[in-house]
């Protein structure tokens, strides 16, 4: 099962008189990194919450954001300063004297500055809403969890044909393996007896001891052996229940290390042909595997 990183779930909660959201939204990233947003009073639950998402993701970015509607467990109280009110009417009282008399709208004095302030409520009130918001958070990571898989899905076909594509050019690369060392042959005789012309004797010996050191070393049998291995368990590690993202990823740093010393070691232009567009497939596989948890 082959899980993306990106998707998006929502999940509501209604008592009758609360309401609560919750909104997932997961991108690509290398490690499990959370972002939370919601009302202040819910700060003292973002640890909670994330261990709660852990239970269904393992990489990614994610962030996550609480509304509420209808609770007076975390709606903010208006306060009264009535230290700051007492001296208002000190000094109303004061400018009434001063001025005669005169009479004075006492309701300006609530609209001066001081008077009244908004307190956000504490964790303690809003203690009462977890359940709500826990129960919220599981639909959204559910639903979250079920478009991951469907994109999943899409992924790992995608990957398939991909790995399909790359097998094919290595079992033809596979067949021409044996051109390496024929060719080489070749050259090095056509070399050689370019240089003595008619003069010198060709120790045949000695030039067949030549090739075979260089085709030693030319090699691209180990090459091709390790990149069959890769892709298989490369289709395996499809196939697992866990995540296998980076491990995907590893092995696809290893394939690229296998097509490009067989590319170094080739001495056709088939065989140049073949590898590009091996490279070409498996920079395609990485660009995909980066989305994949």
């Amino acid at each position: 099962m082959l899980n993306s990183m990106t998707g998006f779930g929502t999940g509501s909660v209604n008592d009758g008189e609360t309401h609560v959201r919750v909104e997932l939204k997961s991108v690509n990233h290398r490690f499990f990194d959370l972002s939370f947003n919601g009302p202040r009073p819910l700060l003292y639950m973002e640890d909670k919450i994330k261990k709660a998402i852990r239970q269904y993701v393992r990489r990614g970015a994610l962030s996550v954001f609480i509304s509420i509607d209808g609770s007076k467990a975390i709606a903010p109280r208006l306060q009264t300063n009535w230290a700051i009110v007492d001296q208002y009417i000190e000094a109303v009282s004061e400018i009434q004297k001063r001025s005669g008399g005169h009479d004075w709208d006492f309701s300006r004095v609530l609209m001066l500055p001081g008077v009244f302030t908004l307190q956000e409520a504490g964790s303690q009130s809003a203690i009462e809403l977890e359940p709500l918001i826990l129960q919220a958070l599981e639909k959204a990571c559910n639903q979250l969890m079920r478009m991951r898989r469907a994109e999943g899905d899409q992924l790992k076909q995608d990957l398939e044909k991909k790995l399909d594509f790359i097998e094919r050019q290595v079992f033809e690369l596979t067949a021409m393996a044996p051109q390496v060392h024929a060719n080489y042959e070749k050259r090095l005789r056509q070399h050689v007896a370019d240089f003595l012309g008619n003069h010198q004797f060709m120790d045949e010996q000695r030039l067949m001891n030549e090739v075979a050191v260089f085709s030693d070393k030319s090699s691209i049998d180990e090459e091709l052996t390790r990149m069959s291995s890769h892709l298989s368990q490369f289709r395996t590690l499809l196939e697992e229940k866990r995540p296998a993202g980076r491990q995907l990823d590893f092995l696809i740093q290893e394939m690229n290390r296998e097509i490009n010393t067989i590319g170094s070691k080739g001495n056709s232009a088939e065989m140049s042909r073949k590898v590009v567009s091996v490279k070409s497939e498996i920079e395609k596989l990485r660009e995909q595997v980066q989305n994949v948890e």
